[in-house]
């Protein structure tokens, strides 16, 4: 009474295998012409070569596929236009292209190989570049906000001026790159590598940089408001003149890193290592769990501002 639809499908199914059914000994099989010489072997040889060729045809296509997921006319229309807002350019290969200014809102940029590319003045508003590879590429002056750059590899990349803005950047790599006078608020920096990086005259507000590898970073003349840098590794950091309101170092380590005339004000140190700190002419007002043992190994001078009852050696 309901197998209505499995009688029509087992039916249609039995037509379709039909075709392919070879002949039994003597007895001829219209399908091949109604040749009476036509041999099951035959048939079998036929079928058998059939079904081997659109193997290989679906391996070959399923192949491309899978490994350049882009989309060809999305490539070609960045290419000739520069403006290709939400398109599919997944490993796409755009190495070495001067795209300046091109407009990639919203697109898919994961896993793509943008090594060296000129994107500044570009608009990649909540692109997707997780994973990508953009080593010594130029992104200066970009809008990236709220794009996605997990794991991405950004080793020794230019982002002067660049908004960074509710960009996430957990786990990517930040080694040697240049993000001078650039803007990052509400950016996400966790576990990231920015050995050596560059923010110097940075705006930085509400980041996070817990668990950072920050070790000779340079943030001169940065502003860092209301951020966190908790367990984060500043070793020999350079924090000359940077001014800091409301941020947490806690469990940082410190060692032998410079605030040499910072302005650190409503800010956490609780357990934050300073050893060989360096905190001459720094102003520390209103700061919390920052002791006396801590101090015993950092440096500062005659101008070092520091809480009631707390002192630190001469440099």
């Amino acid at each position: 009474m309901f197998d209505e639809g499995g009688s029509a499908e087992r039916e249609r199914d039995h037509h379709i295998n039909s075709e392919w059914r070879c002949p039994k000994r003597g007895i001829v099989d219209r399908s091949f012409g109604g040749d009476p010489n036509t041999s099951p072997r035959a048939c079998k040889t036929v079928f058998n070569i059939t079904r081997s060729l659109l193997t290989a045809v679906a391996l070959i296509f399923g192949t491309y596929t899978t490994a350049y997921g882009f989309s060809q006319d999305d490539l070609e229309k960045l290419n000739s236009t520069g403006v290709c807002p939400g398109c599919d350019l997944e490993k796409a290969p755009l190495r070495n292209l001067n795209l300046r200014g091109a407009n990639l809102e919203g697109a898919n940029l994961r896993k793509a190989d943008l090594k060296l590319i000129d994107l500044s003045e570009a608009n990649l508003k909540g692109a997707d570049l997780r994973g990508a590879e953009i080593e010594k590429a130029d992104l200066s002056g970009a809008d990236m906000t709220a794009a996605l750059l997990q794991d991405a590899d950004l080793e020794k990349i230019d982002m002067i001026g660049t908004n960074l803005t509710d960009v996430n950047l957990a786990w990517a790599d930040l080694e040697d790159a240049n993000l001078t006078e650039a803007r990052l608020v509400g950016t996400k920096l966790k576990n990231a590598n920015l050995r050596r990086a560059v923010l110097n005259e940075a705006y930085i507000a509400n980041a996070q940089f817990d668990h950072a590898d920050m070790e000779r970073v340079s943030l001169h003349k940065a502003v860092l408001a209301d951020s966190s840098l908790e367990a984060a590794n500043l070793k020999r950091a350079n924090l000359r003149g940077v001014t800091i309101d409301g941020a947490s170092f806690r469990y940082a380590i410190l060692t032998r890193a410079t605030f040499r005339d910072a302005v650190i004000a409503h800010s956490d140190f609780t357990e934050a290592r300073l050893g060989l700190t360096k905190l001459d002419a720094a102003v520390l007002e209103d700061v919390t769990g920052l002791t006396q043992i801590q101090l015993n190994d950092a440096c500062g001078d005659e101008f070092t501002q520091l809480p009631e009852e707390l002192t630190v050696n001469p440099c």
